[in-house]
């Protein structure tokens, strides 16, 4: 691909500059040209880019999405790998959360992902632990649509654990970032990265959010970018949910109680879902609804139902078989969250 000069002074920018040392540099000229007058680390960048199949954007070419072009601090590059495509999908929506994922917080992601991703919309995040992780990796094996963006280069992995996420992403979806190649996730870069995902999207919806979580930043962006913002409130004994329910306590949040509050502020229909009943006798019930509280080791549920042994095995067995829950390591049982 050939880059304009003006391409290139962006790229420069991106890589010589700091946040609003850019920004006062992009605001002092009419053209980014005017810049530089040796475009040489630029070239060294888009060398290492092609290597590596990585691309950029940059936020005087047509495909640039326009509702980043309507935030105050626009990046002036973004560098991805993957579909750029999605960039400019309507029906987007931002899932983002606390990265210490309680039970609770599991079943309502279990409850509202698969409800958005069967209505078409396309889900960002931001490839943090946690929610951020648990969206993504059900719209790779929902076959759906999904945008990460990253605070650091493409060519780094953070959090490491995620790499093969990362790469299933940019396979089947999208992964974006304003920093080139090279780049740390140093932690001032996650509150910058917030603001391009409640950016790209519709609406911000946060299942579950502590009170220090950086979540809390996506949602003060999407506030002052004009995006609906919903939450799930939760316990006002969890720790997870205090960020949540603070949002619903100073009226700055919709409440999201089912999936249909967040797909209906898209203008779309509930997706109506075939469900297979099954019934459950006392016994099974009341495994099930201890296991409702999270995972649980097959002592604890002997003890807190006491069915004899021999009749609590044939029971988690079969309630294994109805796709109901399921055994992990350490003889431990857990719901199966369906997504």
């Amino acid at each position: 691909m050939e880059y304009t000069s003006d391409q290139k002074a962006l790229i420069m920018l991106s890589v010589t500059e700091g946040y609003n040392a850019r920004k006062r540099r992009f605001d002092s000229v009419d053209r980014p040209c005017e810049l530089y007058d040796d475009y040489s680390v630029a070239d060294k960048m888009i060398a290492k880019m092609e290597s590596r199949n990585i691309g950029v954007i940059t936020i005087l070419d047509d495909d640039y999405p326009q509702r980043l072009k309507e935030i105050y601090d626009p990046p002036y590059t973004l560098y991805y790998q993957g579909d750029k495509s999605l960039l400019n999908d309507k029906d987007t929506v931002a899932v983002v959360g606390t990265r210490k994922v309680s039970a609770y917080g599991k079943n309502v992601m279990s409850n509202f992902l698969p409800a958005f991703i069967k209505s078409g919309l396309t889900v960002v995040s931001g490839l943090a632990r946690g929610v951020d992780s648990i969206g993504h990796k059900a719209c790779i094996e929902q076959g759906a649509r999904t945008i990460a963006v990253v605070a650091n280069g493409l060519d780094i992995c953070y959090p490491p654990e995620n790499l093969n996420l990362q790469q299933q992403i940019v396979d089947k979806g999208l992964i974006i970032s304003e920093y080139p190649m090279g780049t740390k996730p140093l932690q001032y870069h996650f509150p910058e990265r917030n603001r391009i995902i409640s950016a790209l999207a519709h609406a911000v919806f946060i299942p579950e959010a502590g009170d220090r979580s950086g979540s809390l930043i996506t949602a003060d962006y999407a506030i002052e970018q004009g995006k609906e913002l919903f939450v799930v409130p939760g316990s006002i004994f969890s720790q997870q949910s205090v960020g949540c329910n603070k949002k619903i306590k100073e009226l700055q949040a919709t409440i999201a109680i089912t999936p249909d509050d967040v797909i209906f502020a898209f203008g779309r229909n509930a997706v109506k879902e075939d469900k297979i009943a099954i019934q459950l006798d006392m016994d099974s019930q009341s495994i099930v609804d201890l296991l409702q509280e999270g995972a649980k080791h097959f002592d604890e549920i002997f003890d807190a139902t006491a069915i004899n042994i021999g009749q609590l095995s044939g029971i988690l067995t079969q309630l294994e078989i109805c796709g109901v829950i399921r055994k992990t390591q350490g003889n431990y049982y857990e719901i199966i969250p369906q997504l």
